[in-house]
């Protein structure tokens, strides 16, 4: 089963001309916006009704049903057009990124038109990982230790690299160098109170769910490899993943899960026997497109949402047990990292992507983010130079090279 049109191409007010030129489009302002890019087309509002209302210490099921009612409202009041954009944490409450926009915009998929990757004009000042990547190493072996036990199948560890930089980060530049780097996948850059917070921004090889009428559709992305500057040896990488038994198994848990969770919502679901390789710039990755067609259009898209966040590929399995593990080790908040960014509408349509490489950009302060799974045959010093690999995706958008923070880890 393949989807046949893009959301925003059946929109009335959609036209061939309406083409987003990047440096146009992809413009972070200095208030509230949303800016969405996928494989097919780019949404952008800064248009903001209102935050999404979210009550403290809730959970996902209340964030998700708090958003459809203020939506609701918002309609009734005459806002016809508007809809939930924005990102949903990993875990708490608090970090819920949710917010009603009007005059929300879909164009046709970008189109790049500069070089210049001069996006700070400053350099770094200093650089922390957290944790170091001895300690990372410590965790991952305990982790693996409690797999070889029995306690859990998967856990993914993960890990933050922050840089202070001598001056402010242009986001807009950023951002659009992020989504030039990876037209395959999904772009995103979320404030709510841009001045106050910040910019959250990354690009993801990976979608959670989409919702069109009664086609449903997700691409769950586990089991990574660095890539190689090398042809002949990036070739390798690439088949040496596909048949990777750790990386095998690692996949395997994540659709099970997705599949087990999407078949009672589906009349039909498809799904490859094996998975694919996909490839961004820095990383190989193993990767299944799964369809299906509801039973009902009426499903929400937030109806699958609050069954499959989180996935095993950003949490791990079983999944109470893997987040407990994960809250009392990682020694961060998640913020958005692991969580899911997109939109809804008030037809329940909508599409989300899994929030991973990505960055909370606060004036000249970027705190980056990366994990990687770990199960019983994980190897701590691969796992730890996976975050390495997985950090360079944020880093290439800034333009720096790995000498250049490994020169400023304090």
């Amino acid at each position: 089963m393949s989807i046949q049109h893009p959301y925003f191409i059946q929109k009335e007010n959609y036209t061939e001309s309406r083409v987003a030129l990047a440096h146009e489009v992809l413009q972070c302002t200095t208030d509230a916006g949303f800016y969405f890019t996928t494989p097919d087309y780019v949404l952008k509002s800064q248009h903001k009704l209102q935050d999404i209302e979210i009550a403290p210490n809730s959970h996902l099921q209340d964030w998700l049903k708090q958003a459809r009612d203020q939506l609701d409202r918002a309609i009734q009041k005459g806002h016809h057009q508007a809809k939930i954009l924005g990102g949903i944490p990993f875990s708490n409450s608090d970090d819920v990124n949710l917010m009603l926009m009007d005059e929300v915009q879909f164009y046709q998929k970008v189109i790049y038109t500069q070089l210049n990757r001069d996006i700070t004009k400053s350099a770094i000042k200093e650089a922390h990982f957290i944790p170091s990547g001895e300690q990372y190493q410590i965790q991952v072996a305990d982790l693996v230790n409690k797999m070889q036990q029995g306690q859990l199948n998967k856990a993914v560890l993960a890990r933050i690299l922050e840089l202070e930089l001598t001056n402010e980060i242009d986001v807009s530049q950023l951002f659009y160098h992020l989504s030039k780097d990876n037209p395959e996948g999904y772009n995103y850059a979320v404030a709510r109170h841009a001045a106050q917070e910040g910019w959250f921004v990354g690009a993801s090889p990976e979608l959670l769910v989409a919702k069109q009428d009664t086609q449903v559709w997700s691409k769950p992305v586990a089991g990574t490899l660095a890539r190689d500057a090398d042809p002949i040896q990036d070739q390798k990488n690439a088949q040496q993943l596909l048949v990777s038994a750790k990386d095998q198994h690692e996949h395997a848990v994540v659709i099970e899960m997705i599949a087990d969770q999407l078949s009672p919502f589906c009349k039909k679901l498809h799904i490859p026997k094996q998975p694919s390789l996909i490839r961004t710039k820095r990383l190989w990755h193993l990767a299944t497109r799964i369809d299906g067609e509801l039973k009902n259009k009426d499903i929400h898209v937030f109806d699958l949402v609050e069954k499959l966040h989180p996935t095993p590929a950003i949490c791990g399995q079983p999944t109470t047990v893997a987040k407990t593990l994960i809250e009392n080790l990682e020694p961060f908040n998640r913020e958005l990292f692991a969580g899911t960014m997109g939109w809804a509408d008030a037809q329940g349509n909508g599409e989300w992507s899994v929030t991973v490489r990505c960055a909370r950009i606060q004036h000249n302060i970027a705190r980056l983010f990366a994990g990687a799974g770990i199960v019983a045959a994980s190897d701590p010093r691969a796992e730890h130079a996976e975050t390495a690999a997985k950090f360079r995706t944020v880093l290439d958008g800034f333009g720096f090279s790995s000498e250049q923070i490994m020169g400023k880890v304090k």
